[in-house]
């Protein structure tokens, strides 16, 4: 992925926030009679259960990829890391992911390591 791909990757991700956000409070509104804590509880699962399909969706060996370290950043993106299995069968280690959604999907491995800092700063801390 060149630069120019990948900081159009990060503005993407960016923009494309906002809808998503909208669709996880969307489905927010549907758990009516819930705690707010509930509620909350619901939203994270969900969002959580996303980014690990679409990293899945991202990563070699899909069936090998273990999580850890998962939370939804301060701007509704589900991030944490992934170890997965690669074209040798080998766990390739730990990385950092942001998943906003399919398309707007970042592992740390695919973009420079400044874009993936900002991006992560932004959505994740």
């Amino acid at each position: 992925m060149s630069s120019r791909q990948a900081s159009a990757t990060v503005r993407a991700v960016v923009w494309a926030l906002a809808a998503s956000m909208a669709a996880a409070l969307g489905a927010g509104l549907a758990a009516c009679g819930q705690s707010e804590e509930q509620k909350r509880r619901e939203e994270a699962a969900t969002l959580t259960r996303l980014g690990e399909k679409y990293v899945r969706e991202k990563v070699r060996d899909p069936a090998s990829a273990q999580f850890r370290n998962q939370f939804i950043g301060k701007q509704g993106a589900p991030c944490g890391e992934v170890n997965a299995k690669d074209a040798f069968g080998a766990y390739i280690g730990y990385q950092r992911y942001i998943s906003v959604a399919r398309d707007l999907t970042l592992l740390a491995q695919d973009v420079a390591p400044a874009e993936f800092e900002a991006s992560w700063s932004q959505l994740c801390r």
